[in-house]
């Protein structure tokens, strides 16, 4: 049996990991055709992170793994508001995902609706409401593929490994 040490251990090793997998999986990217952003499979890391860790500690991988991204790709002013979107997207759908029994998979795919709704927010403020409805279904888009592929990797993944914390 593992002691708890061995227990934050292996959370905090598998934040790390999920953290740089969702780097990587967001510098997959396709520019938006508004010019501002990009596309990518980075949410499928979010959900991931939501899957398998528990509360705060994914949405800390989440949110830093998808800022870590904007800053590397050029959209540093995109970074803090890409740490909160993603963070707290993560935190919500992960509290659906260990909570909810049946109705889990539905409500942590309606979390994923928190991107483009924080996004368009931003870009509004940012720039102006037509150039952030230009992003939106692209968004959205990004959001419901990665959430989708995430959640459903991130459940085989826990039934695979039957992990016991």
């Amino acid at each position: 049996m593992e002691n708890r040490m061995d227990i934050k251990t292996n959370r905090l090793a598998l934040a790390g990991q999920l953290c740089g997998a969702t780097l990587l999986l967001t510098l997959i990217s396709l520019p938006l055709p508004s010019g501002y952003g990009y596309v990518n499979l980075g949410d499928a890391g979010v959900f991931l992170c939501a899957c398998l860790l528990p509360g705060g500690l994914g949405a800390l991988a989440a949110g830093v793994g998808a800022a870590l991204a904007d800053l590397i790709l050029g959209w540093a002013m995109y970074a803090p508001v890409t740490l909160l979107i993603k963070g707290i997207t993560a935190l919500l759908a992960g509290l659906a995902m260990h909570r909810a029994k049946k109705a889990a998979v539905p409500l942590a795919l309606i979390c994923c609706l928190l991107v483009p709704l924080g996004y368009f927010l931003f870009e509004t403020v940012l720039l102006t409401a037509p150039v952030a409805a230009v992003n939106v279904l692209p968004n959205a888009f990004q959001a419901i593929v990665g959430a989708s592929l995430g959640t459903l990797v991130g459940r085989h993944l826990k039934k695979l490994y039957k992990r016991k914390d």
